[in-house]
């Protein structure tokens, strides 16, 4: 039951954020700011949706000066410098804020950025090309 409540979130997400226009907002870093949990990803060429597995945890940290930590099951698996941008999204085909975690794709050799869906209790990021994953983070209070 727990598994479909949450491929449901994950639809009704996605697809609020694809047919919603995106306002800019000045504001997006200082909300972006704070811990974020990773509930379920979806996506990928079978369109799998996978919860985040019982005892395992994969939390996202964005910090002030543009910095963000990726702590896995408690401990820091990666930090850097993430920046923020606007990306043609070919979910909605308009300009959308997106984000860039300092990571060059292996195929184009650019910036890999991600469309970022934001709410004031919930962050979707998602890859900006077809059969590509979108995770659902929920903040940490």
């Amino acid at each position: 039951m727990k598994v479909y409540f949450l491929a449901i979130i994950t639809f009704i997400t996605v697809g609020f954020y694809a047919c919603e226009k995106q306002k800019s907002d000045p504001n997006i870093e200082q909300k972006l700011i704070g811990k974020w949990d990773l509930k379920l990803s979806s996506g990928g060429f079978a369109g799998q949706t996978k919860p985040v597995e019982d005892g395992k945890s994969s939390v996202l940290v964005f910090k002030s000066k543009d910095t963000y930590q990726r702590i896995e099951n408690g401990k820091l698996v990666k930090e850097g410098k993430y920046v923020l941008s606007k990306a043609k999204s070919i979910y909605s085909g308009q300009l959308e804020t997106a984000i860039s975690f300092n990571e060059v794709d292996t195929i184009s050799k650019e910036q890999r950025k991600y469309i970022l869906g934001l709410r004031s209790d919930s962050l979707l990021i998602s890859d900006n090309y077809y059969d590509g994953y979108s995770m659902l983070y929920l903040r940490v209070k």
